[in-house]
């Protein structure tokens, strides 16, 4: 429940600042998250396993909470979730009663930084925005004609690959620094 928590606490402080979003958004947001920690950081937030679909990047822990569905969550993370996470339509939520900055726990300093900067350049945007933006990625676009021609439903992305950055990316730092981050996530250092 560990991970699942970070990911919900996440979901959580994302819900606190844009105030109501859809699941689109959501997972775009903490996509973007994830990968600007492991650029800044050398691990992501949620440590989520991430999944190229039809829609850009996608967390599958982040997928299956926001599904607020008992089948792909224990009884206990179900119950969590649905503290926090409040759905007001199909797909549309807002942060829930136990959803308070100071119940944020399993956020770490850095953490928060990064949800702030995410937020800060990408809350405003709309999904289909996000999802363009995302679609840009390595990561995502080596999967993109498979896409169109109906060939996958998702391929694995591996946390290397998403240390790319865009030529014009509001994620942008140095090659130094991905390499730093690289040797970070693998454990291999020149």
């Amino acid at each position: 429940m560990v991970e699942t928590s970070a990911t919900i606490q996440a979901l959580c402080y994302i819900l606190g600042k844009v105030k109501k979003a859809d699941k689109l958004k959501l997972v775009k947001l903490l996509f973007l998250a994830d990968k600007y920690h492991l650029v800044q950081y050398g691990r992501t937030i949620t440590n989520d396993d991430y999944w190229a679909m039809s829609y850009g990047p996608v967390g599958s822990t982040a997928k299956d909470v926001l599904s607020l569905d008992p089948d792909f969550l224990s009884k206990e993370e179900y119950k969590y979730a649905a503290e926090r996470l409040k759905r007001v339509g199909k797909h549309t939520f807002i942060s829930g009663k136990k959803c308070a900055p100071e119940t944020l726990d399993m956020l770490s300093g850095s953490d928060i930084e990064i949800l702030d900067f995410v937020i800060d350049k990408f809350g405003k945007m709309s999904k289909w925005g996000l999802i363009e933006y995302t679609h840009r990625y390595p990561e995502w676009a080596q999967y993109k004609a498979l896409f169109e021609k109906n060939l996958t439903r998702r391929e694995r992305i591996r946390p290397v690959e998403l240390l790319s950055l865009l030529e014009d990316d509001k994620l942008a730092v140095s090659e130094e620094h991905i390499q730093e981050s690289r040797e970070i996530l693998t454990g291999t250092y020149d």
